[in-house]
């Protein structure tokens, strides 16, 4: 697994060894970038069940301006700490070593808290376990609710085309649908 594009176009990663672990091949991982064409530059990024890290290392490396983290393992948390070392991404990075959804649910409360200057994010990476689509149903729920997502942000969300998405939140579009072999990947974003 490598960086494939961007300013440490090349890097191996440290993988996550685990089981149940799947990370986004290097292919999937270009193909979702050439899809993006560009709208990741200065970009304010969310990789939820980051695993590896991978989705928002490859962002930083083409010119995101920062990284938010979100992962409930502490083998992966240790994995993207390492990883973000190898690419010199420590100070663009932050990790919350926590569950996807309980990260959501403190990102909804502290844009709620009065004078809140909490984060938005342009590009939100969504990559939960394969078998939970229910999961990614929920996660995609709190991410479109929570005000997160900038105005011109996009969610980029992979899933098994074996288990797709049954239904969006209000409020989100899906624009394209690209199939990689077991992997389904839904770009979307807010409607207009």
């Amino acid at each position: 697994m490598r960086v494939v594009g961007g300013r440490v176009r090349g890097r191996r990663l440290t993988p996550f060894k685990a089981s149940g672990i799947r990370p986004t091949s290097d292919q999937v991982r270009e193909a979702i970038f050439n899809v993006l064409n560009q709208g990741y530059a200065g970009a304010a990024v969310l990789d939820i069940f980051a695993g590896t890290g991978a989705m928002g290392i490859e962002a930083l490396s083409r010119g995101a301006s920062s990284a938010t983290f979100v992962d409930n393992s502490r083998g992966a948390v240790a994995v993207i700490k390492k990883n973000l070392t190898l690419c010199g991404f420590e100070e663009e990075g932050r990790i919350l070593n926590k569950d996807a959804l309980e990260a959501l649910a403190c990102f909804k409360a502290a844009r709620a808290a009065p004078a809140a200057r909490a984060a938005r994010f342009d590009l939100i990476f969504i990559d939960a376990p394969y078998n939970k689509t229910a999961l990614t149903e929920e996660t995609l729920r709190l991410a479109a609710g929570s005000g997160l997502l900038g105005s011109e942000g996009r969610i980029v969300c992979e899933v098994s085309k074996k288990n797709p998405i049954e239904s969006l939140p209000e409020g989100l579009t899906i624009i394209k649908e690209k199939t990689y072999g077991d992997t389904l990947i839904y770009f979307i974003e807010a409607e207009k």
